[in-house]
């Protein structure tokens, strides 16, 4: 079955699941952006690496009205990260729901195609997306337990082991660390990787 790919992105309280969280899951289909997904989380726990939630919570839409306030900017010295799980336990989605819907539309956004997840690095990513679809939904997980490495692919289209991604110019980003518009930003990389395979 011909493959259709997802390009998704994960901000997390820190580098592993279960022990911390996924603040929030941005998507899109590759070859058509326009399709898309986002969600914000409610935490797990109140775990946190200070340097990852500072990082992860840059783009999140619960903190768009909050980060005048002192312990909402990751960028001022009285962050608070706890102030930021706060907000998300207050606003965002349960994970079991989040997961439902991430499902969901996949399946609707992919039919007649294998649905498979990319992105950079799919171990991060890749690892957040399983574990909650793991823990958080009661149906087989509808991308499977594989991905595609971006920067992996790039580095075999181009036939060199110290490529990189960011070789790969895209005049527009949108907001860095949202993981929606990361994702976008991603997929518009990987079409350019895919066409460069269709070339070879």
């Amino acid at each position: 079955m011909e493959k259709k790919y997802v390009s998704f992105d994960v901000e997390a309280s820190g580098p592993t699941p279960g022990r911390y969280s996924m603040l929030s899951l941005g998507a899109c289909v590759v070859g058509n952006t326009g399709v898309q997904f986002y969600r914000e989380l409610k935490p797990l726990n109140m775990n946190y690496v200070l340097e990852a939630i500072r990082i992860g919570c840059l783009g999140l839409q619960c903190l768009e009205d909050l980060k005048h306030l002192p312990e909402y900017n990751p960028k001022n010295p009285n962050f608070d990260p706890l102030a930021v799980l706060g907000a998300l336990e207050k606003t965002g989605s349960k994970p079991e729901d989040a997961m439902a819907d991430y499902a969901k539309w996949v399946l609707e956004n992919t039919q007649g195609f294998r649905p498979v997840e990319v992105a950079a690095p799919i171990k991060f990513d890749g690892m957040f997306s399983t574990w909650y679809f793991d823990n958080f939904y009661n149906k087989e997980n509808p991308l499977g337990y594989s991905g595609e490495d971006m920067s992996s692919m790039y580095r075999g289209a181009t036939g060199n082991v110290n490529a990189g991604i960011n070789e790969i110019k895209i005049p527009e980003r949108g907001q860095n660390h949202n993981a929606l518009q990361d994702a976008v930003y991603q997929a518009k990389k990987f079409e350019r990787i895919l066409e460069l395979m269709k070339g070879k």
